[in-house]
């Protein structure tokens, strides 16, 4: 009974801003995103998937806010938590085709945030770069709340991302970026406040 009280709410909000086309894609979504989501600890009301995506979860957890949309149709979207692991994602975040998510121990990104196609997080880099047999201790990534990733960006283990900031495209995040800062590069550097 909850699933066709939810449907008939979506069905009414989408009905008021758009065609029956776009109301059955929303639905279909909103369907497939139960489906596509099953693994996750906590998903949020409206959350959506469109395509098919892949989740690994062994003993870990992945927390998704109310009205996250994945895109997953040209290339899949990825979800990985390791034992100990945790990834949580906040209200009405976008997440592109092809992002991959991996955490070994915690990857948090706030509210409002647009994810461009193929953005990699990782809290891990899996191996020591002496001895390649050992993983590092994994160091936590945190994303603020209305923060833009572009297109290729790469944010790597110990980063914090401030509020409001913008990474540009293909750009490679190794260390902290200020709330409403512009960064671009490799390694990704502010150029200016926004």
């Amino acid at each position: 009974m909850p699933q066709q009280v939810l449907a008939l709410r979506l069905l009414g909000g989408v009905m008021a801003r758009g065609s029956a086309r776009d109301v059955l894609r929303d639905i279909q979504w909103v369907i497939n995103g139960w489906w596509q989501l099953r693994s996750c600890t906590t998903v949020g009301p409206w959350a959506r998937v469109a395509g098919r995506m892949r989740i690994y979860k062994v003993q870990g957890e992945i927390v998704l806010g109310a009205a996250v949309r994945i895109a997953s149709n040209n290339a899949r979207t990825v979800l990985a938590v390791f034992p100990g692991g945790r990834i949580e994602i906040g209200d009405r975040t976008f997440l592109n085709y092809g992002t991959d998510i991996s955490a070994t121990k915690l990857v948090k990104i706030g509210s409002d945030c647009l994810l461009g196609a193929h953005v990699g997080i990782l809290d891990n880099d899996f191996h020591d770069i002496q001895e390649r047999s050992r993983m590092p201790a994994a160091r936590p990534v945190v994303i603020g709340n209305r923060v833009w990733l572009g297109n290729r960006v790469m944010v790597l283990p110990g980063v914090t991302i401030g509020d409001d900031a913008v990474i540009g495209a293909a750009s490679v995040v190794v260390g902290d970026i200020p709330p409403r800062a512009l960064a671009v590069g490799n390694p990704a550097r502010v150029i200016r406040t926004l």
